[in-house]
């Protein structure tokens, strides 16, 4: 999951949190204030009926025949009672407060009443004054109906508050990111410069990177002039004593035995030379010393190859089949490098084949992408040993003389230049499949 994404979650999920405790606790907090309201009512009343009361006596109030009395508003909402009590009640002369529901007219009326026990003319009576709930409770569920709708409104502005402020927060990064790490196809293009921000971790986040590849651009220049040095410091002396080698071979009178030591004198010089050469061409193609301007047809550059590896097909007994689409173009690539990487390959092909074999190669383009196929049917490789066919100096046959365990990781030094996906598919004694994908922007 991504950075912003998670802090915009985070950030709304801990104000929703205090939005839901707002929203269940809110309708309770408004509940009691109007229930204060509505005692400190019935307390006003109460203190009206008690003053009535003591100036008037229960004479000028109706009295039923069991001396009580009630009396109702028309729509049931307030009412007042007074009847007689047998019991001396424990909270004599304090008033009590309870909700409670009464029956009124066959319809059971929820109420509040506010209730006290009295002494007049030696007896003892209760008075009540209740005030109808129902609007309390329509106002309770009003409200918890419109907090519910303000939750989901205010969570949705939060989440896309969130997202806004975290993707603007985040934008020197992306920034830091894109525009030093992934658009940098190699150490010597990159420039240090300074990204715009506010945020002290990205600042040093920014200068770390800076210093970093500046450093790796020193490290890929210093290894250049040490390849270069190497490379001039072993091939000089190399090519000076191959050149004398064969002169002393030239001359006549040698014994037998000392012309075959100096022939495989020679033959080691050679392998070291072309070792040295192997590994300077990967270092340059490393250290991005071609340059990729070339469009070309993958059609033309392989038939140029099986021009050039014809006495060795011929030689073998092979088959080629092509069956190849030549109608895109692959480009910018350095031509050079890709006729490398397909003269390996096929080279391969012919050098590991059954003698009278096959080779298939197809071309196609795919979802805006070309993929090449080059198969063969020859010995295969073991499936233990696809994983590091691209290593440097892996042989996996030893009675190979010729092979010094560099065609491979050229073809893959080269492939990764040109950001091309190669795969590998084997089975012993029946061959190799090698599938290489121009990825969209190579076209």
């Amino acid at each position: 999951m991504k950075l912003q994404v998670k802090l915009a979650l985070y950030n709304t999920f801990s104000k929703v949190i205090i939005i839901l405790a707002i929203g269940i606790f809110l309708p309770g907090v408004i509940e009691k204030i109007v229930y204060n309201h509505i005692d400190k009512r019935l307390e006003a009343r109460l203190e009206k009926m008690m003053l009535m009361i003591q100036k008037g006596g229960l004479d000028e109030i109706t009295l039923d025949q069991d001396c009580s009395f009630e009396s109702y508003n028309v729509f049931k909402e307030e009412y007042v009672a007074i009847s007689p009590l047998s019991v001396f009640p424990n909270d004599f002369g304090q008033p009590t407060v309870v909700n409670t529901e009464r029956i009124i007219e066959n319809e059971i009326v929820k109420h509040r009443v506010l209730g006290q026990a009295f002494i007049y003319d030696n007896q003892l009576y209760t008075i009540e004054i209740g005030e109808g709930l129902s609007t309390v409770d329509q106002l309770t569920m009003t409200i918890r109906r419109f907090s519910f709708r303000i939750m989901i409104a205010v969570i949705l502005l939060f989440v896309f508050l969130d997202f806004g402020f975290v993707q603007i927060l985040l934008r020197p990064f992306h920034k830091i990111v894109k525009g030093k790490l992934k658009e940098i196809k190699h150490p010597e293009k990159f420039e240090a410069r300074r990204i715009r921000t506010s945020t002290n971790e990205f600042k040093q986040l920014d200068t770390a990177i800076d210093e970093m590849m500046l450093k790796i651009q020193e490290t890929f220049r210093v290894e250049r002039e040490f390849i270069t040095n190497v490379s001039h410091e072993i091939l000089t002396p190399t090519s000076i004593l191959k050149n004398r080698l064969e002169n002393i071979m030239n001359e006549p009178g040698i014994p037998h035995e000392v012309m075959s030591q100096l022939a495989e004198s020679q033959r080691t010089l050679s392998r070291l030379t072309r070792i040295v050469k192997a590994l300077l061409y990967i270092s340059k193609i490393e250290n991005a010393q071609f340059i990729k301007s070339d469009s070309i047809s993958i059609k033309t550059q392989i038939e140029e190859v099986l021009e050039e590896l014809s006495e060795r097909v011929e030689e073998r007994e092979l088959k080629i089949s092509m069956d190849i689409d030549d109608s895109a173009k692959i480009g910018p690539v350095n031509v050079s490098l890709i006729h490398t990487l397909l003269f390996n390959l096929i080279s391969n092909a012919i050098k590991y084949n059954k003698h009278g074999g096959s080779i298939t190669i197809k071309g196609r383009s795919e979802n805006h992408s070309y993929s090449l196929v080059i198969s063969d049917t020859g010995v295969g490789i073991q499936p233990e040993n696809i994983p590091y066919i691209f290593d440097r100096f892996k042989r996996f046959r030893p009675d190979d003389e010729m092979s010094y365990g560099l065609g491979l990781p050229i073809v893959k030094t080269i492939a990764d230049f040109h950001q091309i996906k190669i795969s590998v598919e084997s089975v012993k004694d029946l061959g190799c499949k090698f599938t290489l994908n121009f990825p969209l922007e190579n076209y």
